[in-house]
């Protein structure tokens, strides 16, 4: 019987790149584990992560006793866990993360309670009885994909800056405007909640890093990370829709995030960009960050615009329209994008926009 047809069995959403049929028992862990292999291991104690979300998307309760099958890789969340692929072979570990990504804690937010703790059974094997890493599956390469799609490029501060909120908005606001969406997450850590608030905004399709075989990014390499990118930009473009909206995870000091913006391919591929900040200041300085790096730098919005009175003080330290969800669904953005196209054809400076009221920023 195939691992996957075991009903005690759950899977992790970290898994979803293998084929159910390639999973065909359990292997002893003989070697350190990399990321993206896949591993099956015992609930020994519930900690912070008391649920499990599925391959489907699915939220099942954990419970003692359960055996779940996820897949190991790094982990990096200021407001949780940082974590790390085991060194060797081990007996134990953490769950990362709701997703099914394991490792091992090093250090956690103070509100954070201990992790859920694993046993290891064994690395998941294929019929060979060769343990799978998923990075060998997932969505195929393709050539450019086609389309001549603009792309929003959404970057933020920290982590919980509002970025996922401000991509699902855009999306919101150029679908009701008429236009067709597709968007993708390109770093971070395994959880479907993510793209399916893209989808429910109405991005199709709502791709990320797990459709390409990684349960999460951190710690990999800047020639892999533009691998990533450059599969997920091409399966978007096959898509032919007229905006293609790409969130990058965590803030611009994280390491991936900040490899990525300081490579010109990446910086290149940028039509529009939009910062999400949780506070004036983080906003000013991370739009000095973003001008610096030639970036065509739109707007700020994030959760600072929960305040009127922060918004305001964000748009008087940056000179930059600072845009609350309603103020990307009234149609200001449309005005905002098509300024900054008026700007660029020009061959004005990249970093500059003209404000809703006519003024350059």
């Amino acid at each position: 019987m195939k691992l996957f047809d075991d009903p005690t069995v759950k899977h992790g959403f970290a898994t979803r790149a293998v084929p159910p049929a390639e999973m065909a028992g359990v292997v002893p862990m003989s070697r350190a584990p990399r990321i993206g292999d896949m591993v099956m291991a015992e609930v020994l104690s519930i900690g912070k992560n008391k649920t499990l979300e599925a391959r489907n998307g699915v939220t099942m309760y954990l419970f003692e006793g359960d055996r779940i099958v996820g897949a190991f890789g790094h982990r990096y969340a200021t407001d949780q866990y940082e974590g790390y692929v085991p060194e060797g072979p081990v007996e134990k570990c953490d769950l990362l993360s709701v997703g099914g990504v394991c490792g091992e804690v090093v250090s956690r937010h103070t509100a954070m309670g201990e992790p859920t703790k694993l046993r290891v059974l064994g690395m998941v094997g294929d019929q060979d009885g060769r343990p799978i890493n998923q990075r060998g599956f997932g969505l195929p390469p393709r050539g450019n994909g086609g389309g001549d799609a603009e792309v929003i490029l959404v970057i933020g501060s920290s982590m919980n800056a509002g970025k996922t909120t401000t991509v699902g908005t855009l999306t919101r606001a150029l679908s009701r405007a008429g236009f067709s969406v597709a968007a993708g997450k390109v770093t971070g850590t395994a959880a479907g909640k993510d793209g399916r608030f893209f989808a429910s905004c109405g991005a199709r399709p709502a791709l990320d890093f797990t459709t390409v075989g990684y349960p999460s990014t951190y710690m990999v390499g800047l020639d892999e990370l533009l691998t990533i990118y450059r599969d997920l930009l091409a399966h978007l473009r096959a898509a032919d829709t007229d905006y293609i909206i790409l969130e990058v995870a965590d803030g611009i000091f994280q390491r991936e995030t900040r490899m990525l913006l300081e490579s010109a391919e990446f910086r290149d591929g940028a039509d529009h960009v939009f910062f999400a900040a949780g506070d004036s200041l983080s906003a000013e300085s991370g739009v000095r960050f973003v001008q610096d790096h030639g970036l065509p730098l739109r707007a700020t919005a994030g959760t600072v615009t929960q305040s009127v009175l922060a918004t305001r003080e964000t748009e008087e330290a940056t000179g930059l329209p600072c845009l609350s969800v309603k103020r990307i669904m009234d149609g200001t953005l449309m005005e905002m994008l098509d300024t900054g196209r008026k700007i660029e054809s020009n061959g004005r400076n990249r970093a500059y926009v003209t404000s809703p009221i006519g003024r350059r920023l």
